[in-house]
């Protein structure tokens, strides 16, 4: 299958590939109630839906799934929109009850989960009843087939100037949150809010996804994909300054520079 050559995924991938010094091309996500055309089935029978994007990443497949390819994961299927809340989802007796067959354990009571549900962004059942992931450089569908939302696996500096990017044009701040399971987070939080969003991840996405323990994931909408990346560029042309931070290896400090003092030290315009 080819990449349809009116998008504009592969040209985006590739200058955000280069921008944060990414090691892989960001993922594709798209959530259809249309049966895509001229694209696999995922063939593998079953996966969490986190984990699709190990295969997007890794193998460099685009593929489809549905409901059936999503049972290895009970909450992340209904957070997707394919199935119902399932019997003690929603009480948090499964999310507080006791692992590995009586519940997750990851919080102290019923109670405390309930409390939590409110910050998921649960994609209404029935409402999607196919996803399609691949490379965003070869992704062949825009947001005219489904909504769609790009996932960004980066290090928490990356992850800075991501966000900077996103807010450079317009103000305001992107927010990250954590708790709530991943999937919820950074595809379909973004997906139902048309907003960036970010996490550190949940407890099954770092047990089965392969995410480095120094990476987090984005999640970005399609309609906001290219304005991200212009203004990531235009912010780096502006700073050299930060944009040869951003090019320091991993795992070491940043020494500041004379020249960053001097510059942190500049008087600025004078107001008359």
């Amino acid at each position: 299958m080819g990449v349809d050559a009116k998008l504009p995924w592969k040209d985006l991938s590739d200058r955000l590939v280069e921008a944060l010094h990414l090691e892989q091309a960001p993922v594709g996500v798209l959530f259809s109630v249309k049966k895509p055309e001229g694209v696999p089935q995922f063939d593998r029978d079953t996966l969490k839906g986190c984990q699709f994007l190990d295969v997007a990443r890794f193998e460099r497949k685009v593929f489809y799934t549905d409901a059936q390819n999503n049972r290895d994961c009970k909450n992340g299927s209904h957070y997707l929109g394919f199935t119902p809340p399932f019997e003690g989802q929603y009480s948090g007796e499964w999310p507080a009850g006791d692992w590995p067959d009586k519940g997750r354990a990851i919080c102290a009571t019923p109670v405390a989960f309930r409390r939590t549900l409110k910050h998921y962004h649960i994609v209404p059942t029935g409402s999607v009843r196919y996803m399609v992931f691949g490379p965003l450089d070869l992704f062949p569908y825009d947001s005219s087939y489904g909504a769609g939302v790009v996932n960004v696996f980066c290090p928490a500096k990356a992850g800075l100037f991501l966000v900077r990017g996103a807010d450079y044009e317009f103000g305001g701040a992107t927010e990250g949150t954590t708790g709530p399971g991943t999937c919820s987070m950074v595809m379909s939080k973004p997906m139902l809010t048309g907003k960036v969003h970010y996490t550190l991840g949940c407890f099954g996405f770092r047990q089965f996804v392969r995410i480095k323990p120094e990476e987090l994931i984005f999640g970005i909408p399609f309609e906001r994909m290219e304005n991200v990346v212009e203004n990531l560029e235009l912010l780096l042309k502006r700073r050299p300054d930060l944009a040869a931070l951003l090019a320091e290896p991993l795992g070491q400090a940043h020494i500041c520079t004379p020249e960053e003092v001097a510059a942190q030290r500049s008087p600025g315009a004078v107001l008359r």
